[in-house]
């Protein structure tokens, strides 16, 4: 299996002013937030990629869910996004238009997936 398109610069290319924001918190073997522990963190993962903690959104987001979208990547954060998120816009959304900003709500998740959509997974 290959990428279909390869991963952004992490580390900003050595400018931490555009390092990604996921950088900052390594996982553990007991918790990552990025990937789940089962506790619902992946909440804390998208407020890390989106900026609700540092008030700065990530500034390779973009990159980060372009990346997830074109690969099918099928677990964890990416981007600021679920995976039924992701799933969403690969499915209903054209891919010119692929971004952070098409992500649905969780009612519209709701809706077309009620069987998939876990309590507190997919929150806002």
């Amino acid at each position: 299996m290959h990428l279909r398109l390869n991963a952004p610069e992490w580390d900003g290319g050595g400018n931490p002013e555009k390092e990604a924001s996921c950088r900052k918190f390594r996982p553990t073997r007991e918790h990552d937030d990025f990937f789940g522990d089962g506790n619902g963190s992946e909440t804390q993962a998208k407020h890390i990629c989106n900026g609700t903690y540092t008030e700065r959104v990530c500034p390779l987001r973009e990159q980060c869910l372009e990346f997830a979208l074109v690969n099918n990547e099928h677990y964890g954060i990416w981007g600021g996004l679920t995976v039924l998120e992701r799933a969403y816009i690969r499915r209903f959304v054209p891919k010119n238009e692929w971004s952070f900003d098409s992500a649905p709500s969780k009612e519209t998740l709701e809706a077309i997936w009620p069987d998939r959509v876990a309590g507190g997974d997919e929150e806002e």
